[in-house]
């Protein structure tokens, strides 16, 4: 994804959101996702894009995966390649350096959101808290 060709930067959707999402429309009530995405509606149009990251985490809970595709198709799907791979390196050296380290998927989706002038919304705000401002908190934690 070229940033420079977008007007407005995208939002990645975390998987704690896919999840959120798909389980409030199967109830029928509507939460802190969909209050998300109606708040969001206007917005500038930002593209709504799922990482592979975010969808393997997703379908790993489905009970059906057909049906689990289909949901996380709605959205723009974004897969990582060798440049998600160098900022993720350089950011689990930076982590190390720090004490800390991230998780895995947390280190690739701060990658891809890095790369792609991301915002990230979802419910992990301690694992993405180095985004600041970019950072969408779903709901309280």
């Amino acid at each position: 994804m070229q940033v420079e060709r977008l007007a407005v930067a995208p939002v990645l959707l975390d998987s704690s959101f896919l999840i959120d999402l798909e389980r409030e429309i199967a109830a029928g009530v509507a939460g802190p996702a969909m209050a998300w995405l109606r708040g969001n509606r206007h917005g500038g149009q930002r593209p709504l894009v799922v990482s592979c990251i975010s969808v393997a985490e997703f379908l790993e809970g489905c009970g059906n995966a057909q049906e689990g595709m289909k949901f996380v198709c709605r959205y723009i799907p974004q897969s990582i390649g060798f440049h998600h791979a160098t900022k993720y390196a350089e950011l689990q050296r930076r982590a190390a350096r720090n004490g800390s380290r991230f998780g895995e998927n947390d280190a690739w989706q701060l990658a891809f959101a890095e790369r792609a002038h991301a915002s990230i919304v979802g419910r992990d705000r301690k694992a993405f808290h180095n985004l600041g401002a970019r950072y969408e908190q779903l709901a309280a934690e």
